[in-house]
């Protein structure tokens, strides 16, 4: 699907937050999306930190940026009260954050190729499971993960400073 797909670099810094501003200007248009607000989630330092950690990944079709995902190597501390029904926590799972497609590229199924990826990472990483969170009618979001092998788990309460604290849909994928 992708003709390049890879960890970031910081020569993609610049790339990659062009990526998360052209989606943030697309979400005033769209009827769903996780509702996004660009300086405060994604801010830059989220984006620049998980470059900086080795978890920001990125794909490419004929040499351009189309898609760009952080893939943690731990649950997320946000996460602490949930309960998984695998079990799962700590070093045990990954998390799915700040899952990207570029706007013109909508339509050829390359935010189901980036969950492949992140998969297929995750289970290279010796992962039990991946975890992640769905802003409440993401439809696109829940429609791809579910078909993914993901598992809606309900309801969390969780805070972000785009949204404040809100329940979101909570999905895994044991692997």
């Amino acid at each position: 699907m992708f003709d390049e797909f890879r960890k970031a670099t910081d020569a993609d810094f610049d790339a990659a937050w062009q990526l998360y501003a052209d989606v943030c200007a697309q979400m005033p248009n769209d009827d769903y999306g996780p509702h996004w607000k660009l300086g405060i989630f994604p801010a830059e330092e989220d984006v620049r930190g998980y470059l900086d950690q080795g978890q920001l990944y990125l794909g490419f079709i004929d040499g351009r940026l189309v898609a760009a995902m952080a893939l943690t190597d731990c649950d997320d501390l946000q996460y602490a009260g949930m309960t998984w029904p695998s079990g799962a926590q700590g070093d045990e799972a990954s998390v799915i954050h700040l899952l990207a497609i570029h706007p013109n590229t909508r339509g050829m199924h390359l935010g189901a190729a980036l969950v492949q990826e992140a998969i297929r990472l995750a289970r290279e990483m010796g992962k039990k499971a991946i975890h992640l969170d769905v802003y409440p009618g993401n439809l696109a979001a829940s429609r791809i993960y579910l078909a993914a092998g993901f598992s809606y788990v309900g309801m969390y309460e969780s805070y972000y400073e785009d949204t404040g604290t809100m329940a979101f849909e909570m999905y895994e994928r044991v692997l």
